[in-house]
């Protein structure tokens, strides 16, 4: 099915609150907790900055105008392990697999 978006019903793009209802709904359901849907979209930004994608493609993706807004959304979600081993592969010169 091709869609210009993510999350429709027929054919229109649901508001961010229908969104947060399914996603609180289907959480309950299975008994876990769920994130905002703009907490989702913060972590959804900060793996794609953890991983290489360039920040433009990120502030696009988000569907920001100033790349300011989309710094304000990245924070480092990996481990400080993960974080340290990038660190040193930098300093060694090698790129992260």
């Amino acid at each position: 099915m091709n869609s210009l978006y993510l999350f429709e019903r027929n054919g229109e793009r649901l508001t961010a609150r229908q969104v947060a209802y399914v996603l609180e709904k289907y959480a309950e359901r299975q008994g876990v907790g769920t994130k905002s849907t703009h907490k989702i979209r913060k972590t959804y930004a900060s793996m794609l900055n953890a991983y290489g994608v360039p920040i433009d493609a990120i502030r696009e993706q988000l569907g920001h105008s100033e790349l300011s807004t989309t710094l304000s959304y990245i924070y480092n979600p990996l481990t400080e392990d993960a974080t340290y081993s990038m660190i040193a592969n930098a300093l060694d010169g090698k790129k992260n697999e």
